[in-house]
This record gives structure tokens, C-alpha cells and sequence, in this order.
């Protein structure tokens, strides 16, 4: 089974918006509301539906709104527990049209076997203005194995919406390279999820290594709960004095919240008062005069780790979360009131010193 499939069958057991035993009819996510976005923006998303059977080969018909180009549909077999829960998934892969600022609203319908469902979609598509933060996200949150409750995105559009983030989104293509073709250096931030990590070939590596030398910022979120993200998040990190521990702190011990003598003092001014922070892996610095903890780490680890650090790359810098899941992360559910929003803001892109 793929790895990132094995992690978002967990994804309940930490949230209650997955599931690993899904119904005959069920869409996941059921809608995808895609927020905010720039025009020129590339913004992938995917969605699967679940019909019980076996046989992939039966009837699939996708059609949606003239603002949704599919780029792919697909289906697979998949046994979900003990036998008799048999399901073929259908998957569809698809971009939105950000060539004119508009505002977008339509439904995705879909035949699989004898289900049908229609898939809401939507996206507020804006015109470029100067002073934008753009940043590449390595993994798109808006993917079939993410969660079935789409409001789980609220918390990230709703981040993109109130700052100046120009977003696009990558979905992966297992086995081909996870950065394509973009030139990064148009990008202010790489932002390199648990996904892109683990299915970056050796090209990426490579590339997004040159564009944080460069001047660049890369941004690794990982952590043990996410089998292979933490291995390949240090490949990215090797020799700029910092890494994550391959652990997480043990049964009832994961869950904490953290305030302000936690932090940084830069958090502070930036008014990031508490986060909160589950199953998380530490980071170690192992080069002080490269990399700095700027969230420290509680209940796992050892003295000096943190959750969050930042180190230099040369001419940039590469930041360390050690959640996986950071969409997640930054929802309702799992922030619980705290700033976890505004952290991640300042991870991606911390205010410049006056």
C-alpha cells in the first residue's frame, strides 16, 4: 500500500475526518472550496468517490464546469479491513483556470458503477498587484486522501485570504519529478510537504537544495507519524545544521500546547501567543552558528529541540516543522484557539526587521 495512503488512513484516529471504512457513495473530500488565488496561479486539486465492488474497469464518467480542466481520472481496487469491504476507488485530478480574475462556483459530477455525486468547487480568482508573497506548495492540501470534511480547509484559505500569499498548488505524480518544470526562483518560498518529501526524486533534491543556496526559502514539514517524510525531509536539510528526529513523544504525551516562553522573541512581536502542537517530531540543531529552534519542543526529544527551527543555506534558508499533516494542523480541530495560523504565516515568510 503507498506510504501516503498508509498515513491518511490514520488521519482519523488524529482528526475524525478520514476514515479507513468508507460507504458506498462517499466522496473524499466532499467538496473543495479552493479559496483565494492569483491569476497566473497553477491550483490542482483531487477527489475520490467509492463505489463497493472489485472490478476497476466498470462504468466512470467525470464532467465538470468549463473553469475545471480534469488532468486525470482514474480507478483502483482497494480492500478496506476484513473482507467483504471491497471498494473501487475513482479518482479525479484536476486544475482551475486562473487565466482571468473571476469568481468561480460549480459542481463536478461523477458516474461510477451505480453511484453518482456531484463534487462542489470553488475559487475566488483575483488579479495580480505587487507586493505578493508567492509561494509553491509541494503537495496540494486539496487531494482525495486529505480528509472527507472539506471545511477542514478553512483554516488555510482563510490564512491566504487575510495575507498577501500568492498560492499555487502541485499536485504529485508519483514517479515523476514533484517540481516539474517551475522555475523557483520566481517563488519567494518552497513550501515541501510530507507528500512532495517523500516522492521527490533525485532531481528535486537537487533543485530545491540550489534554490534555497540560492537565496530561497524552503519550507519541510514532517514528522515520524508520516513513515518516510522525516528521511527525506534531513536529505533536504543535510549540512545546514539542522535535522528531525525520527520520533514522537510517547502515548498520552503527544497533545501539547505552548505559549510564549516557548518562543522566540520574534514570535512574540509578531503576537503569536500559544500553539499547539500533536504528535510532533523534534528538530535538533546540530550546528549552532547555522540553525536556531524558534519553537521549543515539549514532551519528546532532548533539552535544546525544538518544533519548529530555522537554519541558513547559503544565500537562504531552510525552516523546519515537525508536523506532516500542517494543513491539519492549522484547523479548528487541532489548532483548538491557538495561533497555529500565524506561525505557520511566519514560518513561510516572517515580516522583514525595520
Amino acid at each position: 500500500m503507498p506510504r501516503v495512503l498508509v498515513a491518511v488512513l490514520l488521519i482519523g484516529t488524529l482528526t475524525g475526518t478520514a476514515t479507513a471504512q468508507p460507504k458506498g457513495g462517499q466522496v473524499q473530500p466532499d467538496q473543495l472550496p479552493l479559496g483565494t488565488v492569483y491569476t497566473g496561479a497553477t491550483v490542482e486539486a483531487s477527489f475520490m468517490v467509492f463505489e463497493p465492488g472489485t472490478d476497476p474497469a466498470i462504468k466512470f464518467e467525470v464532467t465538470a464546469p468549463k473553469f475545471v480542466k480534469v488532468l486525470n481520472k482514474e480507478t483502483h481496487h482497494q480492500l478496506f479491513g476484513g473482507p467483504g469491504n471491497d471498494f473501487v476507488c475513482g479518482s479525479v485530478s484536476f486544475a482551475v483556470d486562473t487565466t482571468t480574475a473571476n469568481e468561480f462556483q460549480g459542481e463536478i459530477a461523477v458516474t461510477l458503477g451505480k453511484t453518482t455525486a456531484k463534487v462542489p468547487v470553488s475559487a475566488t480568482v483575483k488579479a495580480q498587484r505587487p507586493g505578493l508573497t508567492r509561494v509553491l506548495v509541494v503537495g496540494s492540501p486539496f487531494n482525495r486522501y486529505s480528509t472527507t470534511d472539506g471545511k477542514t480547509f478553512a483554516a488555510w484559505t482563510d490564512l491566504v485570504q487575510d495575507t498577501s500569499l500568492d498560492v499555487h498548488s502541485l499536485l504529485i505524480d508519483r514517479g515523476k519529478p514533484v517540481l516539474r518544470d517551475f522555475d523557483l526562483t520566481k517563488f519567494h518560498c518552497v513550501l515541501m510537504t510530507a507528500d512532495g518529501l517523500c516522492f521527490q526524486t533525485p532531481v528535486d533534491l537537487k533543485r530545491v537544495r540550489a534554490y534555497a543556496e540560492g537565496g530561497g526559502r524552503v519550507v519541510v514539514t514532517a514528522n515520524h507519524f508520516f513513515r518516510g517524510s522525516v528521511e527525506q525531509a534531513n536529505a533536504v536539510l543535510e549540512g545546514y545544521g539542522v535535522e528531525i528526529r525520527d520520533e514522537e513523544a510517547g502515548r498520552g504525551m503527544g497533545d501539547v500546547t505552548l505559549g510564549k516562553q516557548e518562543f522566540v522573541p520574534e514570535l512574540v512581536q509578531a503576537r503569536i501567543e500559544s500553539a499547539r502542537f500533536y504528535r510532533a517530531s523534534p528538530v535538533v540543531v546540530t550546528d549552532p552558528k547555522a540553525g536556531r529552534v524558534v519553537v521549543q519542543a515539549s514532551g519528546v526529544g532532548r533539552p535544546g529541540d525544538g518544533f519548529a527551527a530555522v537554519a541558513k543555506a547559503g544565500k537562504g534558508e531552510v525552516v523546519v516543522l515537525g508536523e506532516s499533516l500542517w494543513c491539519h494542523w492549522l484547523s479548528k480541530d487541532q489548532a483548538q484557539g491557538t495561533d497555529n495560523a500565524k506561525l505557520f504565516r511566519w514560518l513561510l515568510s516572517p515580516p522583514k526587521a525595520a
